[in-house]
Parts: structure tokens; sequence; C-alpha cells
């Protein structure tokens, strides 16, 4: 074996050891509790169908001025077409945005936007608990890192008001994925009026299910105006794939010229726009999915008692089980009942912060839900 082969083993054994070593498992035999598949709009029948009509339809349509299989280049090169064009220009529309940017996945979406937009002499302020892509995303950027306390939107102000003659940019989700805690927006927005800085928001969790017909957490709270860029996904409750950056149209020609995510990147296929095109238009009217999943966060959070649950009020909910081993364990006789979810493990979350994280959808049945409680809280 070479030495860079053995290197590899040797790592993957450390990990192992300490109970670090993830690996991949199917979970379509289970009843669903870790999918971010919120609406249930990936297993919707209707929807698959009137995906499959509309994309025969545009292939009738099309008479070979847009490859049909792929996109042929980056967009820039070969791989721009109307088709996608008039989807950013209705995404934007039903956003509430000036314009919109499609990326080929909510990771790239982030790291393109934050590893372009601060500079050498900007300061870019972090809500500890951001995702793994915005981390990586200001990592690669230019600009110096602050971290503050997760949601402490006065940790935040006393971290503002040591910079006041810098650029500065606050970068923070909608819902966090790991607690589904909401982040005080609107806090935000009175901070913006003293210290004078750019408000990012990551509405991976709440696009589709929050605000009118779906539009966000940040149109719903009435904040569009205040907000300088949104990231939308479509990973989740639209159960597709992509994501879309929300801002002006500056924003979007310059995203075009400077991130290296969506520059270097193969255009997205006929099929998968036509997809998004139907599901923009079809997630608009699901307000009765909406309600059902509203319904089902009440139910879960009204029926579970014991004091390692996190009160989210989100799809996204946790069952605190210090230690690896210990949430591993119990991870494994709910998946041995059955029950689709996943143990999330250090370094993920912070040391005695490990959990089952369950998350919710408006397809998820009551009786499954108690079964689930039961099992947890006699386990811990």
């Amino acid at each position: 074996m070479s030495k860079i082969q053995q290197y590899l083993v040797d790592q993957l054994e450390i990990r192992r050891k300490d109970g670090l070593l993830r690996s991949l498992q199917h979970v379509d035999h289970f009843i669903d509790f870790c999918s971010n598949d919120y609406l249930g709009l990936a297993k919707n029948q209707e929807l698959n169908q009137l995906i499959t009509k509309d994309f025969e339809n545009w292939l009738a349509q099309n008479n070979g001025q847009i490859p049909i299989n792929g996109a042929t280049g980056s967009r820039l090169i070969s791989g721009n077409n109307s088709l996608v064009e008039n989807f950013e220009i209705a995404c934007a529309q039903i956003h509430h945005a000036e314009a919109a940017l499609l990326f080929g996945s909510g990771f790239e979406a982030n790291l393109g936007l934050l590893s372009s937009i601060s500079q050498a002499d900007h300061i870019v302020f972090c809500d500890q608990l951001l995702h793994a892509s915005i981390i990586d995303g200001i990592r690669l950027g230019k600009g110096k890192k602050v971290i503050f306390k997760h949601n402490d939107w006065e940790a935040l102000s006393t971290e503002l008001a040591k910079y006041p003659h810098q650029t500065k940019w606050v970068v923070v989700e909608s819902i966090y994925s790991m607690d589904g805690d909401q982040a005080p927006l609107q806090k935000y927005i009175e901070l913006k009026q003293l210290y004078d800085f750019e408000l990012i928001v990551d509405e991976a969790h709440s696009g589709g299910v929050h605000g009118f017909k779906g539009a966000g957490l940040v149109q719903e709270l009435g904040l569009v105006e205040q907000v300088f860029a949104r990231v939308i996904t479509f990973g989740k409750a639209w159960g597709n794939a992509g994501a879309v950056v929300l801002g002006s149209q500056a924003l979007r020609q310059y995203l075009i010229n400077f991130a290296r995510s969506f520059i270097y990147s193969t255009g997205p296929t006929p099929a998968h726009i036509c997809a998004l095109l139907t599901t923009l238009h079809f997630i608009q009217i699901q307000d009765e999915l909406r309600e059902k999943l509203k319904k089902n966060i009440t139910f879960f959070q009204e029926h579970n008692s014991h004091p390692n649950w996190g009160k989210s009020q989100s799809a996204i909910q946790t069952f605190i089980v210090p230690g690896n081993q210990e949430v591993r364990r119990i991870a494994q006789v709910a998946q041995e009942k059955g029950f689709g979810l996943k143990p999330i493990v250090y370094p993920t979350v912070p040391k005695e912060e490990e959990r089952i994280r369950i998350t919710l959808s408006a397809l998820t049945q009551q009786k499954d839900m108690l079964d689930l409680i039961q099992l947890l809280e006699s386990n811990i």
C-alpha cells in the first residue's frame, strides 16, 4: 500500500475509534423523520405528473433551439438559454426580489456569494451556528471574520460597535438546521439602522414553508427591502435541488462576474429547469400542505414531555442525548423499529449537545409521531 493510501486508511481508523466515522446508508424503507422534504413534494405524484407533462410540452415546442439533454457548458460559454433565465425572472418575482441567479446547490450559492462579496477591508459578522457552506464561503472571502454568540443580537451589537468605519456584513440563517430555531431578524434590522451594515440571510429551511405562497420568512416579516441578499434552496420544501441568490440586478451581475462556483460550473439541464419551473407554480398553491405541516409541529410539541426535547417552532425538532456513543445507540434502537432518523454527533454539534435530529413534514402521521416520542423518551 502506498504512503498516501495508508494515510487515508489511518485517518479513517482514527475517526472510527473516536466514534466519528460517517457512512452512507439507504433510508427509503424507514418511516421518514430525517429528510428535509417538508411539504412532501419530493414524493408528490401530482407534481411528478405535471413535471413530466410540462417537460414533454417544452420538448415539443423547442424545435432543436436548446440542447435537450444537457447544458453543454457553463452559462458564460454555451450553457445559458431563455429557459433558465425565465425561471430566474419568475423566481425573483414570487420572492419579491429584483433579480435571482441560479446555482447548482445551496452550498454552491453560499460559496459563490460569500467568497466574492467581502473585500480585505470588510468585516463579516457570523452567527456561531452557521452552515458549513456559509463558513467555507466566508473563509474564502477576503474580509475579517467575527463570530458572535448564536442568535444574540446584543452580543452582535457589542461587536459591531468596535468597527464604526469599516464596511460590515452580517450573515445569518432564518431557521437554523441543527436546532430549528428562528433568527431574531427584526432585531438585526434595528441594529442595521444603528451600525450601517448589510444583512445576508440563508433561507434554506424557511423557503417554501414561510411567507406568502412560500416566499420565505424574510418576506413574511416584511423585511425584503432591508435584506441585501437571500439564499433560497430547492432541496428542502421544494423537493428538488439547486438554489438561487436573490437581490438586486447589480448583485446578480456581480455574481456572474465574480462568483467562481457559478462561473466555472456547467449550467443546469433543461429537465431540471422544467422541473423547477413547474414546482415554482405548484408550491405557491400549497397552503393546505403548509397548514398541515404547522399542525404537525404543534401536535409534536404538545405530546412530548421529556426535558431533553428542544422547543423549536419549526419542522426541525431535537432530542438531546449527550455523548456520541449514547446518541448513536438510541438512534440505532429507533432505526431497528423502522424510524428513519439520524444521530447528530460532535463535532457537527458541541460536546454534550449531541442529539437526535427529527424533521417533520406535512405527510407525517400522528401515530408515528407518538410512537417515536414514546420510544425516545423511554430509552434515554
